[in-house]
C-alpha cells in the first residue's frame, strides 16, 4: 500500500507541476519568482495533505475488512484447531426391509437362514449406522489415525470377541494408529504402519453395504474370511512407476480384540495391476485360532480379480480356500482328530445404465464339507455335514442424490440339504426380495 501511495504523489505532483506552468510564463512582472513559487509550493502541501488523509481512511477501511473476514476466535489453543482441521469426518446410515418368500416362522424366529447381515425375514432392519473419524497420512504429515463407531444389527455380526458382548449392537469396528516410516531406503517408495484394530485385507466385499456392489454379502463374505484383525499391519510399495503394492502384519488372529491362545497369526496380501483397467490381489493368513490351542493352524487362501471392460462394466471374481487342523473335531489338538475345509468363488458383474442407475448381479458357490464354517454341524434342526450352497443376486441401484442411494435386490439361494426354512417346515431353497436406502456424508 505504501509504494502505491508514493507512486500515486509523484504522478500528482508532476501533474499539478505542468498544469501551473503556465502560471509562471504569464506572471506579472512585478511579482518576483520566488513568491510565486513559494505560493505553488504551499499549495500543493495543502492539497498533499489532504490526499494523505485520505488514503489513511482507505487504508483503516481495508484493514477492518480484512479482520472481519478472519474466522471467529475459538478460545482454543491454535495447535487444537489447526490439528481439528485436518481430521475428517465421514459416515453413513443404513435401513433396510426384507421380504422372504418362503415366510418362515418359529422356532426360527422369522429368519432368513444362511445370511450373515440380512438376517432378519420380512421386517425393517437398522442394518448399520457408522460414524468415521479419519487423520490421512502423507509424506508431508507422516502420523494419522482412524477410528470408526459401528452401531446397528450389523455390529453384532462383526463385532469382535474380548471387545464388548457378542450380542452387542455397537462396536468399535476399527481404532488404529497410523504412521509413516521417517527415512527412505533402496526399492522402497512407500512404508507405513498400522497398529490397533483394522479390518480383513479379504474378500472381493466390504463390512459397509454401501460400498459393495450388491445389498445382500456373499456367503464366501460371510462364512469363508474374517472381519477384522487387532495387531500390526505394515503396507510396502518397492517401487513409484511400477504397479505393486504388498501388505504384511501380524494379529491376535480371526475376529479377536483379544487373543484366545498364546501363539499370533501372520497376514500377507500383493495386488498388482499390470494394465489399467486389470487388477489382481492375492490373501493369505495362518495362524492357530483355537482357544487354548497353539497348534490347531487356521489358513485361508484368497484371490480376487477385477477387469474394468469399458466406463459402464466392470467385473470381479473371488476364491476362497480355507483349511483348519482339527477344525471339525470337539477337542482341540486332537491326534486323530478330523479336519475342516471349505472353499468357493463368487463372481460380479456391475453396469451402469445412467449416472444415476446401475444394475450388479452376482453368481456364487461355497462348499463347507464339514459343515464347520456354516454351523450346520451343530444345529439340531439342519444335521447337515457335508453342505454346498448356491446363490444368485440381482441388484438395481439408484442414486436419487449424491448423498442417498437406493436399491431392491432378489436374492435366490439353494443347498444340497434341507437347509432353509419354509413357514414351519425345511426346505432346500429361499428367495428374498430386499429394498434399502443409505444415507451417506
Amino acid at each position: 500500500m505504501g509504494f502505491l501511495k508514493n507512486g500515486f504523489m509523484i504522478i500528482l505532483l508532476s501533474a499539478l507541476l505542468i498544469m501551473t506552468t503556465p502560471i509562471f510564463v504569464f506572471a506579472d512582472a512585478g511579482v518576483s519568482e520566488n513568491e510565486e513559487l513559494k505560493k505553488e509550493i504551499a499549495m500543493l502541501k495543502e492539497r498533499l495533505s489532504a490526499l494523505e488523509s485520505r488514503l489513511e481512511r482507505s487504508e483503516a477501511k481495508v484493514v477492518k475488512i480484512e479482520k472481519e473476514k478472519k474466522p471467529p476466535e475459538t478460545g482454543l489453543p491454535a495447535q487444537i484447531t489447526s490439528f481439528a482441521k485436518e481430521i475428517e469426518v465421514h459416515g453413513s446410515v443404513d435401513t433396510s426391509y426384507i421380504f422372504n418368500t418362503n415366510t418362515p416362522v418359529a422356532p426360527n424366529m422369522q429368519t432368513n437362514n444362511l445370511r450373515v447381515f440380512d438376517r432378519e425375514a420380512n421386517g425393517f432392519m437398522l442394518n448399520l449406522a457408522e460414524l468415521n473419524f479419519e487423520k490421512p497420512i502423507s509424506q508431508e504429515s507422516p502420523v494419522g489415525f482412524r477410528v470408526d463407531l459401528a452401531f446397528g444389527e450389523d455390529a453384532e455380526v462383526f463385532g469382535a470377541a474380548g471387545l464388548g458382548t457378542t450380542d452387542d449392537e455397537f462396536d468399535l469396528q476399527q481404532a488404529y494408529v497410523q504412521f509413516y516410516v521417517p527415512f527412505s531406503l533402496p526399492f522402497m517408495h512407500a512404508l507405513n504402519f498400522k497398529a490397533g484394530k483394522f479390518v480383513t485385507l479379504h474378500g472381493a466385499e466390504v463390512i459397509e453395504s454401501v460400498d459393495n456392489w450388491n445389498f445382500s454379502r456373499s456367503f464366501l463374505f460371510g462364512y469363508a474370511i474374517p472381519f477384522t484383525h487387532t495387531g500390526v499391519r505394515a503396507y510396502y510399495k518397492p517401487f513409484e512407476n511400477v504397479p505393486i503394492e504388498s501388505y504384511i502384519g501380524i494379529v491376535n488372529g480371526w475376529d479377536n480384540a483379544r487373543d484366545n491362545n498364546r501363539a499370533k497369526t501372520v497376514e500377507g496380501s500383493i495386488t498388482a495391476t499390470p494394465f489399467e483397467n486389470i487388477s489382481f490381489t492375492v490373501n493369505g493368513i495362518f495362524g492357530p485360532e483355537r482357544a487354548n490351542s497353539n497348534k490347531d493352524f487356521r489358513n485361508l487362501i484368497d484371490f480376487v480379480a477385477t477387469y474394468k471392460v469399458f466406463d459402464k462394466l466392470t467385473l470381479k471374481a473371488n476364491y476362497d480356500y480355507g483349511w483348519e487342523k482339527n477344525g471339525a473335531s470337539a477337542t482341540a489338538g486332537s491326534r486323530n482328530g478330523k479336519d475342516a475345509t471349505w472353499d468357493g468363488i463368487a463372481a460380479y458383474a456391475k453396469y451402469d445404465i445412467l449416472d444415476w442407475w446401475s444394475i450388479a448381479g452376482r453368481g456364487e458357490f461355497f462348499h463347507d464339507r464339514e459343515g464347520v464354517r456354516t454351523g450346520v454341524l451343530t444345529s439340531a434342526t439342519m444335521p447337515i455335514t457335508d453342505l454346498e450352497l448356491w446363490e444368485f443376486t440381482l441388484t438395481s441401484e439408484f442414486r436419487l442424490y449424491n448423498n442417498l442411494l437406493t436399491r431392491l435386490e432378489y436374492r435366490y439361494d439353494k443347498a444340497s440339504g434341507q437347509a432353509f426354512t419354509k413357514d414351519k417346515l425345511t426346505s432346500n431353497h429361499q428367495g428374498t426380495v430386499s429394498a434399502e436406502v443409505i444415507y451417506k456424508f
